[in-house]
Order: structure tokens, then sequence, then C-alpha cells
């Protein structure tokens, strides 16, 4: 327990005293807030009636998001739409990035192949050539070789025709 004594209040009225000033003067704060309540009535009201719209435009704002928010499910759903076909498109185009590739190099080792052929025709044909010349030349040797046997053999008769010539003559 505490040992100090019980202070003496500055206010020597008595308890009920005290209690009834208080009553009094919680009268007198209620009359004051009454009078002010009448005078603030249109503006509660005004209040009131601006909540009440302001309720009511939060309420077409719902709505008009609600309908937004459905246009933009569809949007959403469209857009899934296509990004699965653009996915299958870009499918499609690696398979034919794959072919053209596959293409090309076909085509690459078909160049090589036909310069290779290309050179190899070629060295055949001058083989050909050099072999057909040689022919050629071969053969032109013996005609000249023939036609050089047949022209001394033709200057032997003129000179045996001669020879009768003067025989007979």
């Amino acid at each position: 327990m505490n040992e100090e004594p019980t202070r003496n209040l500055s206010d020597h009225r008595s308890f009920e005293e005290r209690v009834f000033a208080r009553f009094d003067s919680m009268d007198a704060r209620l009359e004051t807030l009454e009078s002010r309540s009448y005078d603030t009535r249109p503006i509660w009201e005004r209040a009131l009636k601006t909540i009440m719209e302001t309720g009511l435009e939060v309420g077409e704002i719902k709505n008009k998001v609600g309908v937004i928010e459905t246009k933009v499910g569809v949007i959403e759903t469209k857009v899934g739409v296509i990004e699965t076909k653009v996915g299958v498109i870009e499918t499609k185009v690696g398979v034919i990035e794959t072919k053209v590739d596959v293409i090309e190099t076909k085509v690459q080792a078909l160049d090589n192949e036909l310069t290779a052929t290309k050179t190899v025709i070629r060295n055949g044909l001058v083989d050909v050539r050099r072999e057909l010349k040689h022919y050629v030349g071969t053969r032109l040797d013996m005609i000249h070789k023939l036609l050089m046997e047949d022209r001394e053999d033709i200057r032997d008769a003129e000179e045996r025709i001669r020879e009768l010539e003067t025989k007979l003559a």
C-alpha cells in the first residue's frame, strides 16, 4: 500500500455538487451541438445527395469497367489466337529455312560437281582434239606420201609414154 495520504482537491465543493456541475456543463454543450445541428442540416442533406450521386456515378463507372474488362478479355483471347498462329507460322518458316538450307547445300554440291565435270570434259576434249590432230596429221602425212608416190608413178608413166611415143614415131 501507498503511505501517502489522499490529497485535498482545490475544489471544496461536495461530490454531489461537482457531479451536478458536470451534468450542467454537459447539458450546455448538448444544447450548443443541437443548435448547430439545426444549422448544418441543409449542408448534410446536400452532402448526402452528393454522396448518393457519387455512388450512382461509381456504379455507372463499375458497369463501364465491367464492359471494358469483357472487351479486354475478348481482345486477350484474340491475341492468344494470333500468338498461336504466329507460333505455327514461325515453326513453318523454320522448316522452310531448313529445307532451303538443304537445297542450297545440294545446289552448291551440284555446282561443284558441274565445275568438276566441265573440267573433266574440257580436259577430255583437249585430249580428243590432240589425238584427232595427231590422227589427222598422220593421215595427211600418209596421203601426202601416197600423193608423192603417185606423182612419181605418174612421172614414170609419162616418161614411159614418151619413150613409147619416141619408139613408135
